[in-house]
C-alpha cells in the first residue's frame, strides 16, 4: 500500500466513526429530549415527499393534527422525498444528524486560522475535539436549538452558503449552491445582489444556473403545482403563520406587533427593508474587498432576516458566524480583552432566549409594554448592535480587489 493511500483510508475511517458516533449521540439526545414525538417542520417536509409519492396536490396538502401547510418550492418536496420513505425515527436521526454536522462545519469555516493559536498549546492539535465542544456548546443557543427541536432545514442552508462563497473565486461551480438553497427555501435570494455588487459575475451567473436547475426540476416532476406555487403561493407571505408572533424577529414581525394590520404597516416595512438592505450591501461589500468573506457574508445575511416577512428565530442560525466577525472587528478596534467580552455576552444573550421572556401567542404580542418589546425584539436589537460595530470598525477595502473583483 502506498504512502498516501494509507492516510486517505485512515482519513475516511475517522469520518465515517465521527459520522456514526454523531448519529448514535443524536438518536440518546432525540430520546432524551423526547423529540421522536416533536420536530413538526420535519414532519411537513416529509408531508411533502409523501404528498408527491401519492400524486397528491402539494399546496392543499395539511399536516394532520397541526393544519401546516407546505410552503417551500416543490424542488424542495422532491428532496425531500427520501426522507419521506424512511420509517420516522431513520428520517429524524439522519435530519438531525446532518444538521449538528453543519454545526461543526459552520464553526469550521467561520473560524480563522490565527484562532487556533490561541488555545493551550496541548489544544492546537485537537481541532476535531474543539470544534465538537463548540457544536455541543452551540445547542444551548435559541436559534440553534430551535432549528434542531423543529426539525428545521436552516443549518443546512447556511453551511450550504458558506461552504460555497468562501471558496475561492476559481473554484470550480462556486455560487452554484447558493442558487441551489434559494430553489429550496427563497430567503437567501438577496445573496445575488451582493454577487453582483462585489463582480462575482462567475458565481453570479452559477447560483443563478443553480435556482433556473431547481426549478427546471420542479416543473419536470410537477408541473402543475411548479406552476401553482410560482404564480400565487410565492407571494401569499400569511402563509407561514401569523406576522405578529414573538417568533418572527424581523421588521415586519416588529411592525406587526406595533400596529397589527394598519395600512402603513406594508410601505414602513418596504422603505426600512429597502433603507437597511443598501447600507448591508455597502458593509458587506467593504468586508468582501477587504477579504473578510465570513464577516461579509453573515452582515449579507442581516439583509436576509430584517427584510424578509417572516424570519422566525430560528432563521437566525447566522449568529454563529456573525458573533465571530463580531470578536474579531471588535479584538482589531478595541484588542484582546474587549473582544472576549463582546463574544461571550454576544452568545450569552442568546442563550438566555429573552425573546419568550414576555407574553406571546394569541396576538399577545399586540398588547406588549415598552419594556416588554426589549426583551421580545432582542434578536432584532442584537442585530442592530452587530451591524453598528461591523459598520464603526469597517477595514479599508483593497483597491486592487476593488478594480479586479473578487
Amino acid at each position: 500500500m502506498s504512502t498516501t493511500t494509507a492516510p486517505r483510508a485512515t482519513d475516511r475511517r475517522k469520518l465515517v466513526l465521527v459520522i456514526l458516533g454523531c448519529a448514535a449521540f443524536v438518536a440518546l439526545g432525540a430520546w432524551a429530549y423526547g423529540l421522536f414525538g416533536s420536530m413538526i417542520d420535519l414532519r411537513v417536509y416529509r408531508m411533502g415527499g409523501s404528498v408527491l409519492l401519492d400524486r397528491a396536490s402539494l399546496y392543499d396538502a395539511q399536516l394532520p393534527g397541526s393544519g401546516l401547510p407546505f410552503t417551500y418550492p416543490p424542488f424542495a418536496a422532491i428532496a425531500m422525498v427520501p426522507l419521506a420513505a424512511v420509517p420516522w425515527g431513520v428520517a429524524l436521526v439522519v435530519w438531525t444528524t446532518i444538521s449538528v454536522l453543519c454545526i461543526a462545519a459552520i464553526w469550521r469555516v467561520s473560524l480563522p486560522e490565527n484562532a487556533w493559536s490561541l488555545l493551550p498549546e496541548p489544544w492546537r492539535d485537537r481541532r476535531l475535539v474543539v470544534l465538537a465542544a463548540l457544536t455541543l456548546a452551540s445547542l444551548l443557543l435559541e436559534p440553534v436549538w430551535q432549528t434542531i427541536q423543529f426539525g428545521q432545514i436552516n443549518l443546512l442552508l447556511t453551511a450550504m452558503i458558506l461552504l460555497d462563497l468562501v471558496r475561492p473565486a476559481s473554484a470550480r461551480w462556486r455560487g452554484f449552491w447558493l442558487g441551489v438553497t434559494i430553489g429550496i427555501k427563497l430567503t437567501p435570494l438577496p445573496f445575488l445582489a451582493f454577487l453582483l455588487i462585489t463582480k462575482q459575475w462567475r458565481a453570479f451567473r452559477n447560483a443563478v444556473l443553480g435556482l433556473l436547475a431547481t426549478m427546471a426540476i420542479g416543473f419536470a416532476v410537477v408541473p402543475n403545482q411548479s406552476w401553482e406555487y410560482w404564480t400565487v403561493v410565492v407571494r401569499n407571505a400569511n402563509r407561514v403563520g401569523g406576522l405578529a408572533y414573538t417568533a418572527n424577529q424581523s421588521f415586519m414581525g416588529f411592525l406587526s406587533r406595533l400596529g397589527d394590520d394598519a395600512g402603513w404597516i406594508q410601505p414602513v416595512w418596504f422603505v426600512l427593508s429597502a433603507a437597511f438592505g443598501l447600507a448591508v450591501l455597502w458593509l458587506a461589500r467593504r468586508y468582501w474587498l477587504a477579504g473578510e468573506r465570513v464577516t461579509a457574508l453573515s452582515v449579507m445575511a442581516l439583509a436576509v432576516l430584517y427584510a424578509s416577512p417572516v424570519s422566525w428565530s430560528h432563521h437566525w442560525v447566522w449568529i454563529i458566524p456573525l458573533g465571530i466577525s463580531l470578536i474579531r472587528a471588535v479584538h482589531r478596534r478595541w484588542g484582546f480583552r474587549a473582544a472576549t467580552i463582546s463574544g461571550a455576552l454576544w452568545y450569552a444573550l442568546f442563550v438566555l432566549r429573552s425573546i419568550w421572556w414576555v407574553p406571546f401567542r394569541d396576538d399577545r404580542e399586540l398588547s406588549w409594554s415598552f419594556w416588554q418589546s426589549i426583551p421580545g425584539n432582542s434578536h432584532l436589537i442584537l442585530g442592530l448592535v452587530a451591524f453598528a460595530v461591523l459598520a464603526y470598525a469597517a477595514p479599508v477595502p483593497d483597491r486592487a480587489r476593488q478594480t479586479a473583483g473578487a
